[in-house]
């Protein structure tokens, strides 16, 4: 049979489709192509002829040439034109129509049998074509008019609703409220203005009475600290300053005041702080120690005989740094050394009035303005420095630490090292909100960048067509839609983590709070990386001001080093995985992670043996259980790892402190490899508690995709490890590509369910 007429047989016909869209799409991997060899071979409704054909050009070795494409597109066009393609949901079912529509006497209806179609249709699922992508490229080769650039599968505000968890009523009373003209943008350059008109919102947002709903209704406030946290969640989507302002007052210093304080602090402070009449900082972080918290130097020395406690900063370096709302609160939670009778039991927290009521400084209070920023700039960040700052001994914030009667210290966790963490976790809320906030920036971002790639065309694409749209280039398909995915997974992650926290008691929190610093740390790290590409994708629009993504880029950057420095934060991580989570560790810092090193570490983690480094079928490769099992090796691998070279080093006699440092490196691998874990395994959770349907289809797709960019973006450990070769991860670049490519025609849908008002998203190139 000639390659260069139209004279098909009916069989080869209906194959054609197929074929030309898996040699389109991509080159055809060696796992693809013994696939469609047996399944060529098991088709009864193929002539030995047909076979023989078809297996011709479906030869690694053998790409078909241009005029053998020609030949076939010559073919399915002209046995295409007598029906519609517009009603054809897959490539099998228009592969069988031509097939039909070729032969002579229409009474043979075996290409109308569904025992054909579903021969065709298995072929076309297991060489990963049925997606819109793939549709795509064939009806517009058989000059279909069809668009299906804003088609989706599935409905968009069922999609955002599983998004929005249990929080969706409010949720959607935040986004109701924020798009009040009161809340309305006012792109402000002055500092101090842009502050004023800041304060008032947030005095607008306490008449609404979101401020108290983290506190109990017996304080005045809402008695719903899961609702706070969405509230937090929703605001970042607007502006980010008045995000921060909000989670200063009613976040840090409303939950320093209820979550270290008693009763007595509870009944004088918490009312007035949620209606916003008293207006209060969070002094913890110093200049000279950063993210060491348990080094603060700032001082607070009982005096018995005055029943007070004096702060001091020693030094000019034990000011307080960067600390929001500084400039118009009147009272500060400031973290101090608490020393009774010459002694100091560790960081304790005392509220320290720093303001009088007509607003001056108080005497011994220093305060200077931070001024402007890289942005968040409608936040009022100071320094603060104290000289014999003289507070009631009742000021003393004494969940965990109090001062009786007679002067003495006593706590009722005895271990300061557990007393330390203990106060500390009990602030863990913040690392949520920030992570949270953070993807709703991004959300924020690549909504923007999105909606503007389905807009924006650029460069025909030949035969004096229309210019491409930016989102149906696979370059710009692979900047976004991966990060898009991500978005997703962190976001279902960073929800649940949310939840557990609402729902913790208190031998729970150490867990929550060492996966809470690692999503912090990798969605916040994520939202950088993600609004740099989404204003490079929109080019100089994404660099106007009017278009909001350089002030999206501007204010949520400082979130790595928020309420901890990622690097720091992962770290901590690490350590908590190589203690198994162990309260040890919190107890007794370095020296239970080496007991544990040294005692178990060394044989609980048995080596793997895969059996498929070389396997790429699309079955394999889409398949759950390869996901969960990379990812969990690459974990436990680097765990071995570490623990072999602290054992090493130990015994060498190198000193533990030394040996961590040795290994600080392999411990943000390790981090890492947990946390993009953690984030698939809450992913694939939520996908398992939904109902099934479309939402529940594009959410498996979205995992799909999440889990191989992850692989792929860590590609060189992978080989290094001999879990996979080459050919493996050529097939997982190529699965990405195609799984961008189908997703392009349902992005819209993706973003749309996030639930960003237009108001709130502030995007005019979008509007």
């Amino acid at each position: 049979m000639s390659n260069t007429t139209t004279q098909f047989s009916p069989g080869i016909l209906s194959m054609l489709p197929l074929f030309y869209v898996g040699w389109s799409d991509s080159v055809l991997s060696p796992s693809e192509m013994k696939l469609i060899h047996k399944k060529i071979d098991a088709a009864d409704f193929l002539s030995k002829e047909d076979k023989a054909y078809l297996i011709q050009w479906s030869n690694p070795k053998n790409i078909p040439t241009d005029e053998v494409f020609r030949s076939w597109v010559k073919a399915l066009k002209e046995y295409s034109v007598d029906f519609d393609l517009i009603d054809k949901k897959s490539i099998a079912k228009i592969g069988a129509e031509i097939a039909q529509a070729s032969i002579q006497y229409k009474q043979d209806q075996i290409w109308k049998s569904p025992k054909t179609i579903d021969a065709l249709e298995d072929i076309e699922k297991a060489l990963g074509l049925k997606n819109q992508a793939s549709l795509k490229i064939l009806k517009r080769s058989l000059g279909s008019e069809e668009d299906l650039g804003d088609e989706n599968s599935f409905d968009p505000t069922a999609l955002r609703k599983i998004l929005d968890g249990e929080r969706v009523a409010t949720k959607d009373r935040m986004r109701k409220l924020l798009r009040d003209p009161a809340f309305a943008y006012r792109d402000i350059r002055d500092k101090d203005e842009y502050r004023l008109d800041i304060l008032w919102k947030t005095k607008l947002l306490a008449e609404q009475g979101v401020g108290g709903y983290a506190f109990p209704t017996e304080y005045g406030g809402g008695g719903m600290s899961g609702d706070h946290i969405a509230v937090f969640e929703t605001l970042a989507y607007h502006d980010l300053s008045l995000t921060i302002k909000f989670g200063v007052q009613f976040g840090l210093f409303g939950g320093a005041v209820y979550m270290l304080g008693t009763e007595k602090h509870h009944k004088l402070y918490i009312e007035p702080l949620t209606k916003a009449e008293l207006l209060g900082c969070f002094a913890m972080t110093e200049t000279g120690h950063g993210s060491n918290v348990r080094g603060l130097e700032t001082t607070a020395t009982y005096d018995h005989n005055t029943k007070s406690i004096v702060i001091q900063s020693p030094n000019l370096a034990a000011g307080k740094e960067y600390i929001g709302n500084a400039m118009h609160s009147s009272m500060a939670a400031v973290f101090a050394q608490l020393i009774v009778d010459g002694k100091s039991h560790g960081v304790h927290a005392i509220l320290v009035p720093i303001r009088d009521a007509d607003g001056n400084i108080l005497p011994g209070v220093t305060v200077k303005d931070c001024g402007y920023k890289l942005g968040l700039n409608g936040v009022d960040n100071g320094r603060l420095w104290f000289d014999r700052v003289t507070v009631p001994v009742d000021n003393l914030l004494n969940k965990y630490g109090d001062i009786d009667t007679d002067g003495k210290y006593n706590s009722s966790i005895d271990n300061p090292n557990k007393r330390f963490f203990t106060m500390l976790g009990a602030l863990v809320a913040g690392r949520v909100c920030v992570g949270l906030a953070g993807l709703s920036a991004t959300k924020s971002a690549l909504t923007i960048a999105i909606r503007y790639a389905l807009e924006r065309r650029q460069f025909e694409t030949g035969d004096n067509g229309p210019e491409q749209l930016l989102l149906d280039y696979p370059t710009h398909q692979k900047r976004l839609i991966p990060r898009l995915a991500k978005t997703y997974a962190y976001s279902f992650a960073m929800s649940q983590l949310a939840e557990d926290y609402v729902k913790a008691d208190e031998g729970q929190i150490r867990k929550i709070e060492t996966k809470a610093a690692g999503l912090k740390a990798m969605a916040t790290w994520h939202t950088t990386d993600t609004i740099q590409e989404c204003r490079e994708a929109c080019g100089g629009k994404g660099y106007l001001a009017e278009n909001r993504i350089s002030f999206l880029k501007a204010d949520s950057d400082i979130f790595t080093t928020f309420e901890g420095d990622n690097t720091v934060l992962m770290q901590l991580v690490a350590k908590g995985l190589l203690t198994e989570f162990k309260q040890s560790f919190h107890e007794e810092g370095t020296t239970a992670v080496i007991k544990y090193l040294r005692s178990r570490i060394m044989n609980t983690v048995a080596e793997y043996n895969p059996i498929y480094k070389r396997m790429t079928s699309v079955d394999h490769l889409m398949d759950r259980d390869f996901h969960n099992h990379a990812l969990r090796y690459r974990e436990k691998k680097i765990l071995l790892s570490i623990s072999n070279r602290m054992q090493k080093y130990l015994k060498r006699r190198i000193k533990p402190s030394e040996a961590f440092l040795k290994v600080q490196v392999h411990m943000m691998d390790l981090a890492k490899a947990y946390i993009e874990r953690l984030a698939y395994k809450e992913f694939v959770n939520k996908i398992d508690s939904i109902e099934d349907g479309e939402e529940k289809n594009i959410l498996i797709k979205l995992s799909q995709l999440f889990a191989l960019t992850v692989i792929e973006e860590d590609k060189g450990w992978f080989l290094e490890a001999d879990y996979m070769e080459g050919v493996k991860t050529k097939a997982i670049r190529r699965m990405i590509s195609k799984l961008c490519q189908e997703l392009r025609y349902e992005a819209h849908g993706l973003v749309d369910a996030f639930g960003i008002p237009d108001e709130l998203l502030g995007a005019k190139v979008v509007m």
